[in-house]
């Protein structure tokens, strides 16, 4: 049998747990911050506020109302379709990994723009570079990022 159910179940877990734990973060910041509160937290130099992200990364194409959410459908729609794949064969637990981190940050943030009309960023910088302090983002950009690496990884073949 290829791809265990330990190996299923377990990803299922670890997207699940992934999903809510940004989805319930962001629904906190949209309850209790406003657009004008930053607060600044015990990791020097990140600070949490609200943003609504209506367009993709770095706010691109905002004025194209459907193409963001269009755009994420499709890269979902990608990522739902290699992990069918990935987790229809033995091994490459990396690989299996990534796509687990980046599918729950893709359903995240393609929930939040379809229900919301924009996504919740929330994880700012402020610092001395005024580029930084423009950014703001939220887990689940950070799973979709680490959660590619990470499948880049694992879905190399071993040098012999």
């Amino acid at each position: 049998m290829y791809g265990s159910k330990k190996d299923k179940g377990m990803a299922l877990g670890v997207f699940s747990g992934l999903l809510w734990l940004d989805l319930g973060i962001k629904q906190y910041i949209e309850e209790n911050y406003d657009e004008k509160r930053e607060e600044t937290t015990k990791i020097p130099g990140v600070v949490l506020r609200k943003f609504y992200n209506k367009g993709l990364i770095f706010s691109s194409f905002e004025k194209k109302k459907e193409l963001p959410v269009k755009v994420s459908l499709i890269g979902t729609g990608m990522l739902l379709l290699a992990d069918v794949c990935a987790f229809g064969k033995k091994g490459k637990i990396f690989r299996k990994a990534g796509l687990t981190l980046a599918t729950a940050g893709a359903v995240s943030n393609t929930y939040d723009r379809i229900a919301k009309g924009a996504v919740v960023d929330y994880i700012g910088y402020r610092g001395k570079n005024k580029f930084l302090n423009s950014l703001t983002a939220n887990l689940a950009d950070f799973y979709i990022v680490t959660g590619i690496m990470l499948a880049q990884i694992g879905g190399r073949k071993r040098s012999e």
